[in-house]
C-alpha cells in the first residue's frame, strides 16, 4: 500500500533532484565563464564590470558549496541507497554555509549598486543628516545602536532551533495511499519483492525513508550554535565601531539561519520525511531559478553592465 509514497519518492529523488543538480551545474559553468574566463568564452552569459566581480564570484562560491551539498545528497540516493552520518552532516554544513555566502554576496552587490553605505550616495544620508562614516577622519556610525539591536534579534533567533527535537523523522506511507486497490495490490505482490531483492533496506512500512538524527543534530544544534558565535562576534565588532564588518557577519549569519529555519518549517512543522523532502528539493529549484534570473536581469545585457572589453 506504499505505491503513492514510492511515486512521491521517485518524483523527489529522480525528477526534481536531477533537475536541481543539472541547473546547479549549468549555473556554475556559466558564471565561471563570465567571471573567471571571459576572454576565452565566445558568447558570455553575463557581461560583468570589474567592480561587480568580487560579489558575483562570491555568489559563484556559494553555488560551489551548494553543488557539494547536492553531490553528497546524490551519493546517498543513487550510490549508497541509504543515509550516511558523515555525508548527511556534510550536506547540512555546506548548504548552510552556501546560503550564508549567498546572502553576503547579495548584500555586498546591492550595497555597492544601490545602498552605498558610507559613501556620498548612501541611501540613509538624508535620515542621518550627513554621514559621519564618510568624514575624514571617519566618526562612529549613527546606526550602530540599530545594528546592535538587529544583532541581538539574530542571536535570539539562533536559540530557537536548539529547542527543537532532533529525533529521526520517518515517512508515513499511509498518508499517500492511492485509491486504486488493484494497482496497490499489484505493487505489493509483484514489485515490492523485486525492489527488496536489490535494495535490502527497503521496507513497505516507510521506515526505509527517514531523516537521520545526525543530520537533524547538525541542522538544529551545530549550525545554530555556529551562527550564534558569528553573531556575537558581529555584535562585538559593532560595539568597537567596525560597522561594516559587523554588518557582513550578521548578513552571513542570517543567510545560514534562513537555511535552518527552512528545514524547521519543511520537516519539523510537517513531521513528515516524504513530503518534506519533496518540498526541500522544490525550494532548492526555485532558489536556483531566482539566482539565474537575478544575474540575468542585472548583468545579462549591455545596458546593465560595462562593455565586454572592460571585463576582467
Amino acid at each position: 500500500m506504499d505505491l503513492g509514497a514510492a511515486l512521491l519518492a521517485l518524483l523527489t529523488g529522480v525528477i526534481v533532484k536531477l533537475a536541481v543538480m543539472s541547473v546547479t551545474a549549468w549555473l556554475l559553468v556559466r558564471i565561471y565563464q563570465s567571471s573567471y574566463r571571459p576572454e576565452q568564452t565566445k558568447k558570455l552569459w553575463l557581461l560583468l564590470p570589474k567592480e561587480s566581480l568580487p560579489e558575483v564570484r562570491l555568489l559563484w562560491w556559494s553555488l560551489v558549496l551548494f553543488a557539494v551539498s547536492e553531490l553528497t545528497c546524490g551519493i546517498e540516493i543513487y550510490v549508497l541507497l541509504r543515509s550516511n552520518v558523515v555525508i548527511s552532516s556534510v550536506h547540512s554544513i555546506t548548504s548552510a554555509s552556501g546560503m550564508g555566502l549567498f546572502a553576503l554576496g547579495f548584500y555586498l552587490h546591492f550595497d555597492k549598486r544601490s545602498f552605498g553605505y558610507g559613501t556620498a550616495k548612501c541611501f540613509l544620508r538624508k535620515a542621518c543628516r550627513g554621514c559621519p562614516v564618510a568624514q575624514d577622519p571617519p566618526e562612529q556610525c549613527k546606526l550602530r545602536v540599530l545594528l546592535l539591536l538587529v544583532g541581538t534579534f539574530v542571536a535570539l533567533c539562533a536559540l530557537v532551533p536548539l529547542l527543537v527535537s532532533t529525533s529521526r523523522i520517518y515517512g508515513d506511507v499511509s498518508r499517500y495511499t492511492l485509491p486504486f486497490e488493484t494497482l496497490n495490490r499489484l505493487w505489493d505482490q509483484s514489485f515490492v519483492p523485486w525492489v527488496q531483492s536489490w535494495m535490502a533496506s527497503y521496507e513497505p512500512s516507510g521506515k526505509a525513508f527517514y531523516l537521520p538524527e545526525a543530520m537533524l543534530f547538525v541542522e538544529f544544534r551545530v549550525i545554530p550554535v555556529a551562527t550564534l558565535l558569528i553573531t556575537l562576534w558581529a555584535i562585538q565588532r559593532a560595539r568597537a565601531g567596525d560597522v561594516r564588518t559587523s554588518a557582513k557577519g550578521l548578513v552571513f549569519s542570517i543567510g545560514a539561519q534562513a537555511y535552518v529555519y527552512s528545514e524547521l518549517v519543511l520537516y519539523r512543522a510537517t513531521n513528515e520525511a516524504i513530503i518534506g523532502s519533496l518540498a526541500h528539493e522544490v525550494m532548492e529549484l526555485w532558489f536556483l531559478i531566482f539566482v539565474a534570473e537575478l544575474l540575468r536581469r542585472t548583468f545579462g545585457n549591455k545596458a546593465s553592465a560595462a562593455p565586454a572589453e572592460e571585463t576582467a
